[in-house]
């Protein structure tokens, strides 16, 4: 990881200082660092529908096609267990206790295949520094399918991106349960990323967690569903590709997008400080919507993550206008979109990535 520094600007440092003081007087009187009654439902709610659908994967009176819809909202429900529950538990603001978030983050990613602890150092260490900074964010990493930022080299398969990147999409989960997490586990590369990490507790974490996943999405089903290994494998196969796309659909866009900035460092300081840099290269989706936020854990408030990520998420909702009112007030971004805004705007910037007059930094 390239370590980079932030401007120091005083006018967007005031800007900050203005915007934190209005949320903190917003949000007075109210525990907003840990989960709330709202968080615990909305959690629980996906929870039971999760391992309800699950428990009737068993029954013996279900058809192969209700077999596969069951497993879908097993699979789509347990992705919204981590949306709800895991995303504050790796930020620490759905118990006071660090342990017992550790636990949740554990629990409420059982079903989605990516390992808790690496996803949770990557994420905090990694992208919610340094958003959109090539050799600084993970999540912006180069590729051999797509290029999704200016500062990746062009390659002839690119014009064609917009087309067949739905496709890769489908294998984004798939991809993260056989591949990603290995890689960051194993590669010195990532090395900075575990500092501080009892190697062997992350190992012993990692082998748990994967021995669940596999236990729980195959090996039970295969043992006592009553279907053939092949189909489940199969089912298990295709509702991870529609699990996924919705995982993108609701998360590519919110920094892959029309008018994103990707910045990059003149020296070692990056052009804007700390928070302005997140304005910059975050959008927001329908942030005002209630089913928005029920669905995507205030993922869809992606301005307010990640300016205050110590505030529980079913907070969002009420510094959402305090943030639109302050970045208009001192002529800061702030971008906003409705889903199929996002997702048309992701799409455009694909395609004018798959451009090579768009040279690269």
């Amino acid at each position: 990881m390239k370590a980079k520094y932030f401007n120091k600007s005083k006018e967007e440092k005031v800007f900050f200082s203005t915007l934190k003081e209005r949320v903190h007087q917003k949000l007075e009187h109210k525990n907003v660092a840990y989960g709330d009654a709202r968080f615990w439902f909305k959690g629980l709610f996906w929870t039971l529908i999760c391992y309800f659908s699950y428990s009737l994967l068993f029954s013996d009176f279900i058809t192969k096609i209700e077999f596969w819809i069951l497993y879908v909202v097993f699979q789509l429900s347990g992705l919204l267990i981590g949306f709800s529950f895991g995303h504050d538990a790796s930020h620490n603001t759905a118990f006071k206790n660090k342990k017992a978030n550790a636990v949740l983050h554990f629990l409420s990613f059982l079903t989605v295949g990516i390992d808790p602890l690496l996803w949770g150092l990557r994420h905090i260490r990694s992208h919610h520094l340094y958003a959109n900074v090539e050799g600084s964010d993970i999540d912006i990493d180069k590729n051999p399918f797509l290029r999704l930022s200016p500062t990746h080299p062009w390659q002839p398969k690119h014009r064609y991106q917009a087309y067949y990147a739905p496709f890769v999409y489908m294998f984004t989960l798939l991809h993260s349960v056989f591949m990603s997490d290995w890689v960051y586990l194993f590669s010195k590369e990532y090395h900075w990323m575990k500092r501080g990490i009892s190697i062997a507790g992350l190992f012993f974490r990692f082998f748990l967690y994967k021995v669940c996943y596999f236990s729980l999405v195959l090996v039970l089903p295969i043992v006592f569903s009553g279907f053939s290994w092949g189909f489940v494998l199969l089912t298990f196969l295709t509702a991870s590709a529609f699990t996924s796309l919705v995982f993108i659909i609701m998360l590519v866009g919110t920094h892959f997008f029309d008018g994103a900035d990707y910045p990059q460092p003149e020296g070692e300081f990056l052009e804007h400080t700390w928070a302005v840099h997140q304005l910059h290269t975050s959008c927001d989706w329908d942030a005002n919507k209630s089913w928005a936020r029920f669905l995507s854990g205030g993922s869809n408030c992606h301005a307010a993550h990640h300016l205050f990520p110590n505030i529980c998420h079913t907070n969002y909702s009420e510094i959402n206008a305090v943030i639109e009112e302050t970045t208009r007030e001192f002529r800061q971004p702030y971008h906003h979109k409705t889903l199929f805004e996002m997702m048309f705007s992701h799409f455009k910037h694909l395609n004018k990535m798959g451009k090579p007059q768009t040279n690269n930094f």
